[in-house]
Order: structure tokens, then sequence, then C-alpha cells
């Protein structure tokens, strides 16, 4: 049976009721066709917990009360990073999706030189608000509560000065196998790549000057969001929390 899980961004606590938007008043009752009385989940991004709401009717809107605290075991212990070139918007938006579900902590994205389309600095605050939107999204479906942190820098420079893990992975075809280049224990990884045409040789080397160790994947060549994803599964089936206990 299916959790019906919203995210509040403010601050929860057990006792109170809160407003809900228009946008939440819709999907509640007109997409999951939920009735006053009815049983969710609110949860703040912050915190791994989940709160017990019930729905409460005010006029043409609604209102949630908030009930009893379930602590979530939905974070990995891995903490994770992506570092992805900016690319095509659907291309993006995948990779966020998806990598949210598989538990990265942190999403770094930034115009590289064979970016097609730069973001400008203008445009940024929107497209931020649109990634996060995607992130809030994928988080209701999958069970976790704590948003991964989506920041946008100009130059990939400012994004690696940025990276802080333990282990600093680029994923390029002549690096060593990615499973070569992990270790035990691995507390943190942060894994780099470039937009749809890779990253250009400058960035390549300003990549390995900053500790970036070439790994590949694989003699195929795999899209972008397919890489991100795919390394990150990898990763975390053998120092998360995916695959046999």
């Amino acid at each position: 049976m299916r959790t019906t899980r919203v995210y509040i961004g403010a601050e929860l606590a057990s006792g109170q009721v809160i407003d809900l938007d228009r946008t939440q008043c819709h999907y509640l009752k007109n997409v999951l066709r939920l009735k006053p009385g009815a049983a969710f989940f609110l949860f703040d991004g912050r915190q791994p917990i989940d709160y017990e709401a019930r729905l409460v009717a005010d006029g043409k809107a609604f209102r949630a009360e908030i009930g009893a605290t379930h602590p979530l075991a939905t974070e990995s212990a891995l903490h994770s990073e992506i570092i992805q070139g900016l690319g095509r918007t659907d291309h993006i938006d995948w990779m966020i999706q998806k990598s949210t579900e598989l538990g990265v902590n942190r999403i770094s994205i930034f115009n590289a030189e064979r970016t097609q389309s730069p973001l400008k600095s203008t445009a940024q605050e929107k497209k931020l608000n649109h990634w996060r939107g995607v992130a809030i999204s994928a988080c209701e479906q999958c069970g976790r509560a704590v948003l991964p942190e989506i920041v946008f820098h100009l130059q990939l420079q400012q994004a690696i000065n940025e990276a802080k893990h333990e282990l600093k992975l680029l994923l390029d075809f002549d690096g060593e196998p990615l499973t070569a280049a992990l270790r035990s224990p691995l507390p943190s990884v942060s894994i780099l790549l470039g937009p749809e045409g890779g990253l250009n040789a400058h960035e390549i080397d300003m990549a390995q000057e900053s500790g970036f160790r070439p790994a590949s994947l694989g003699p195929r060549v795999l899209r972008m969001e397919t890489a991100a994803t795919a390394a990150l599964s990898i990763i975390q089936a053998s120092a998360g929390d995916i695959g046999p206990g």
C-alpha cells in the first residue's frame, strides 16, 4: 500500500496544525483524492523523521494536524556527492531524481567547457528551485526525509574546490576499473563527470591536480545521466546500503 508523504519546508513538531499551500492542497485533494480526516505523512527535509498528519478541512483549503514522529533509516551511511557538468534539462532532471533515490547527499552542477547552453548567474535561482523540486518529489516517493543539497557553480574549479570527500573519482575511459578504485571502509566519495560531450583535456588535468582519481565504468559509452547513477549504484553496492546486507 502506498504511503502518502508531503514535504513541508518549515520546522515541524508534534501537536502543530499547519496550513498547506495551494499546490499541496491540489495534490492531496484532486490528485490523491484524500478526504478530511485522511492520514498521511509530512517531512521537513532536514532530519530523518516522518511526522504523522491528519487532513483537516478549512473552508476550501486544507490544513495538516501533526501527530507522532517516526524516525527513519532511509539515509545512507555513505556520504556521496555527484559533481556534474551541466547538460540538457531532461538529462539533469533524470540524474537528480535517480541519484536522490539512490541516496546521494549533495549534487553540484557546473558550467563545463562543453556545456551547450551555459546557465547564467541571473537564471540560477529559478533553475535551482526547479532542481530542488525534482529532488523533493524523489524524496516523497522513495521514503527519504533529508533532501540532498543542490548547488550550482559557474566553473568547474569552484565545484572541485568544495569537494572535501575522502575519495574523489573522475569518470574517465582511461581510468582504472571503478571497483578497483574503491576501498573499505569508505565514509565519503565525490563522483565527477562532464556533460554530454564530456570534460575537455584542460578540465581533466584540473581535476587530477585537485586529487580526482580517473575511474572507468567499462567499454561502453554511457549517457551522462546513466554514468552518474551507474557509478553511484556500484559504490553504494560496495560501500553503502544497496544490495545484500
